[in-house]
């Protein structure tokens, strides 16, 4: 966490800014109370960097321009400075970060997969959400029984929960509901692997379809899953990989109890990026994850060439990772109406034929549902009910669709 003090004219607060959210102390007027502002700066003066909100378990190595612990005897260097590391950052939140990191003790246990390197997942879960390593250990139980997802999730070697989760400080002081939206931070030490994003043509298009394949069968297990999509190869076999499982969660689960938005913007589907979705009062379907699977393929081909992202002046869809949900959903509505426009972006003509087979597609979907809604809402009549689940397909017949596309149908013999 950290403390801020911020003075405006006479008057002074004390801000505390943690994962959770901010919390503000009763202002002080510093003329008329003194005394009271001297204790203040007195407990200030006397404060160590525990107080200050520093985690003192990661210890900085200056000489290596990196960050050292030890937990329950396993030891581990956290490469904070690495090119490839990943941050994120802002004062609420995940804020997940991911490191390269090197253990001996790990190492040691587990040769094989230590010589490809491991990273370090850092981030501030919402306590009320099932954790990642729950998550996994039900992934790897649905992979014991599936090919399609054994080695297509990602290998978890350690973990670790930190204890003092934000709600405590709440609860010390008496804020209503300090448990809601509480965090608490865990590391999550993994085997590496690579962005799909790195991938071209064939081979980006069968990671791809194998992370969908995954995501089917976890999702036919009552599992929630927004993953980021990754690959590695075992020996000469590409292994598309479904990653990064904080965010999903067991369909019987308590929902995230903060409000913080879940997901990637660029990628979510139409239907959350509308005013209702964004207040969570769309039911989340697998319909959803499926098209948020399409906006990928989307992004990365009409950005990237030969794995290798785009000048900024030659790569469409900038603006749609800086604006809101709202517009962001404007722009994507405007662009899957429009797409046909956008051909001269992409260098593949086999992965466009894909694109636009995708669009049409979602499309056509988006115009079915709508269609049978306004004929359910004419017979229902003003104020009728109307059941929203009549408009969906099955899950595995909305796959159908896009499996059975001549594109789709053309790459995968072409891998076979």
């Amino acid at each position: 966490y950290a403390l801020i003090i911020v003075f405006i004219d006479e008057m002074v607060w004390v801000w505390h800014y943690d994962r959770q959210g901010t919390i503000q102390c009763s202002g002080i007027n510093f003329i008329q109370d003194l005394p009271r502002f001297m204790v203040l700066l007195y407990a200030f003066q006397r404060f160590s960097l525990v107080h200050w909100g520093r985690n003192m378990d990661f210890k900085h190595d200056e000489k290596n321009d990196s960050h050292k612990l030890i937990i329950d005897g396993v030891d581990l260097e956290l490469h904070t400075s690495h090119k490839d590391r990943v941050a994120h950052y802002g004062l609420k939140g995940r804020a997940t970060n991911v490191f390269p990191v090197t253990s001996a003790k790990l190492s040691k246990d587990n040769p094989e997969i230590a010589k490809y390197g491991m990273v370090a997942k850092v981030f501030w879960a919402e306590e009320q959400r099932t954790s990642e390593p729950d998550i996994l250990k039900k992934v790897y139980e649905i992979a014991e029984e599936q090919d399609a997802v054994k080695g297509h999730v990602p290998h978890l070697l350690w973990h670790h929960k930190f204890k003092d989760p934000t709600f405590k400080i709440r609860e010390a002081l008496g804020v209503s509901e300090p448990a809601k939206g509480s965090r608490v931070l865990y590391i999550l030490v993994f085997r590496k692997l690579k962005p799909i994003t790195e991938l071209k043509g064939t081979e980006f298009f069968d990671a791809w379809r194998q992370c969908i394949m995954c995501m089917w069968l976890i999702v036919s297990a009552s599992l929630h899953c927004p993953g980021n999509m990754m690959w590695y190869r075992n020996g000469t076999v590409l292994m598309g990989v479904l990653n990064d499982y904080d965010l999903s969660s067991l369909a019987t689960a308590l929902g995230p109890q903060g409000n913080e938005r879940t997901g990637t913007i660029p990628f979510m589907a139409l239907d959350l990026l509308s005013k209702k979705g964004q207040r969570g009062e769309v039911k989340h379907l697998y319909r959803h994850d499926l098209e948020s699977f399409m906006w990928v393929l989307v992004w990365v081909s009409l950005r990237y060439k030969d794995g290798q992202l785009l000048l900024r002046k030659s790569r469409p869809f900038e603006e749609w990772a800086t604006v809101d949900a709202e517009t962001c959903g404007e722009k994507k509505s405007f662009f899957q109406t429009n797409f046909l426009q956008y051909e001269s972006f992409t260098a593949d003509q086999r992965m466009w034929e894909l694109v636009m087979d995708c669009l049409q597609l979602l499309k056509a979907d988006a115009y079915r549902r709508e269609t049978l809604g306004y004929k359910m809402r004419r017979q229902a009549g003003v104020g009728g009910l109307i059941m929203a689940e009549k408009f969906e397909l099955d899950d595995l017949e909305f796959l159908d669709l896009f499996t059975r596309t001549d594109a789709w149908v053309q790459l995968s013999n072409s891998i076979q």
